[in-house]
């Protein structure tokens, strides 16, 4: 049996260089879509697709493997991305948008589709109505710095010359 050739498909809600389908295949090509039916019906400005652009970019940066940007339908580029390499499965993250849902459905008729779990932001919590509740549930999580966190961000302004208090109530 084959071993199989991934091709990683990195989507708008996993723009990173450290997206768990891209890391779990640092060798293997990757395509990003702007998926041409989203943009109609969102109008989002020249601004607002340059950083999406721009995150793409970081997050391919240090690839070696083919990588490529295209606007269009996203199952149809994904695809075709994906059979121009020779891959026979599509890796990438998992997430909630109804749209993501529809594309992996249409990809795997044609080519299996492997999901990455994404990091957590916050904790899960039940699904909230209202926003307000669900920062409620939320807002002490977010907020929170972890330790490690805070180290790194006091050791790199240190190293730039500065020093920084992000706690004021943790201050050396």
């Amino acid at each position: 049996m084959s071993q199989a050739r991934p091709c990683v498909w990195l989507h708008g809600d996993s723009l990173r260089p450290e997206d768990p389908a891209l890391a779990a295949n640092p060798d293997a090509p990757a395509v990003f879509v702007f998926d041409e039916p989203l943009l109609r019906r969102l109008g989002l400005s020249f601004k607002r697709l340059m950083f999406i652009y721009e995150c793409v970019e970081e997050a391919f940066a240090s690839r070696v493997a083919p990588t490529a940007i295209f606007r269009g339908a996203v199952p149809e580029c994904v695809l075709s991305f994906a059979r121009q390499h020779g891959c026979d499965t599509i890796h990438t993250t998992a997430t909630e948008s109804p749209g993501f849902r529809r594309h992996v459905q249409t990809l795997r008729q044609s080519m299996p589709v492997v999901l990455h779990t994404p990091p957590l932001f916050l904790p899960p919590v039940p699904y909230q109505p209202r926003f307000s509740r669900f920062w409620r549930l939320v807002e002490a999580d977010a907020f929170r710095l972890t330790t490690e966190l805070e180290a790194e961000w006091r050791a790199r302004s240190q190293a730039q010359g500065r020093d920084i208090t992000l706690d004021p109530r943790r201050a050396a």
